[in-house]
């Protein structure tokens, strides 16, 4: 009986353009972020038309008396640090337990890279002075370093929460989101200060999200094929390659973050593109229509930004499964 013929080994399949997609994605949404902060700092800041319609929503935050007024106040006041402390050692806790301890490097790059940036720009990048008759003269408070610790920690904890992260980004949306909205409301912030901290806050996490997962699918595709030789493989077999999908539970939540995020985006920019010209910076019913149109851009914007971190989360890395012997 001769010896069974040795088969060649198999040739790991060619790296697919799949594989890419995301960590691009990421880095290409992070530079449109990045240039957004850019657009709102000349724009909001360094303009008096930017400086007037601020001033206008300032002033109805603080000119409204209802419900949404009461909880979003309520929110900004737990952006505290003995809160912030718990919900970072929770996402600390969350990631060995499910053993992701290297997500513990991107995240903390995401919090602390982002909460240096918005604290550069404050200080040292911005300046600000009156352009304009009827605005308040303030220190420079772009962008909003509340919004920014708030955002950046709720963020942390949906990229770690794994399969609860259907129930941990609505409820981290709600509150970041309000959070945010209650620093105008509290008179701490300006809007253009909160829609600033937003695009760091999400520039920073698709930046880390594409770098991430560049480095991970780089990583892996080097493993793969490292063992592709190993063992016999049937003759005519390529390997298969499988591209991580979405779960089902964060598909839909993610169309319905995304369908939120476009609803408040349009529904806010219409507000605003509907305000009375010139802008009557004592009108109170103005005041009230650029409150509830900045109020739903601040919404959407955090909404939208979560809805795109559920799609690229995971990098997307080709991943090959174990040889198939043959006796």
């Amino acid at each position: 009986m001769t010896a069974p013929e040795a088969l060649p080994a198999a040739e790991p399949a060619p790296p697919s353009p799949v594989g890419l997609a995301r960590p691009l994605l990421s880095l290409l949404v992070a530079a449109v972020c990045g240039a957004a902060v850019v657009l709102m700092a000349r724009g909001a800041v360094g303009t008096a038309s930017g400086q007037r319609l601020d001033q206008l929503t300032l002033s109805g935050s603080r000119n409204h008396d209802g419900l949404l007024s009461r909880i979003t106040e309520l929110a900004v006041e737990t952006v505290s640090m003995p809160v912030i402390i718990a919900l970072l050692a929770l996402t600390a806790v969350i990631a060995p337990l499910r053993r992701r301890p290297a997500a513990l490097s991107p995240l903390a790059s995401l919090v602390l890279g982002a909460n240096l940036t918005t604290q550069v720009i404050k200080h040292l990048l911005v300046s600000r002075e009156v352009l304009g008759p009827g605005i308040e003269p303030t220190t420079n408070s772009f962008p909003s370093g509340h919004s920014t610790l708030a955002a950046t920690t709720m963020i942390a904890l949906v990229l770690v929460a794994g399969r609860a992260r259907p129930l941990v980004a609505p409820l981290g949306l709600l509150w970041s989101g309000a959070a945010g909205i209650g620093t105008l409301v509290t008179g701490w912030h300006r809007p253009s200060d909160v829609i600033g901290a937003i695009a760091v806050s999400a520039a920073w996490t698709f930046l880390v999200l594409g770098v991430d997962g560049s480095h991970t699918r780089r990583r892996r595709a080097r493993r793969a094929a490292a063992h592709a030789g190993r063992g016999r493989r049937r003759r005519g077999r390529a390997l298969r390659q499988d591209v991580p999908r979405l779960p089902r539970a964060e598909l839909a939540c993610a169309l319905v973050l995304g369908a939120i995020g476009v609803v408040g985006l349009v529904a806010g920019a219409a507000g605003i593109a509907g305000l009375p010209l010139p802008l009557d910076l004592a009108d109170r019913a103005s005041q009230l229509a650029a409150f509830r149109a900045t109020g739903a851009v601040i919404a959407g914007a955090t909404a939208a930004w979560v809805a795109l971190v559920l799609v690229p989360r995971t990098p997307s890395v080709l991943r090959t499964p174990p040889a198939e012997r043959v006796p």
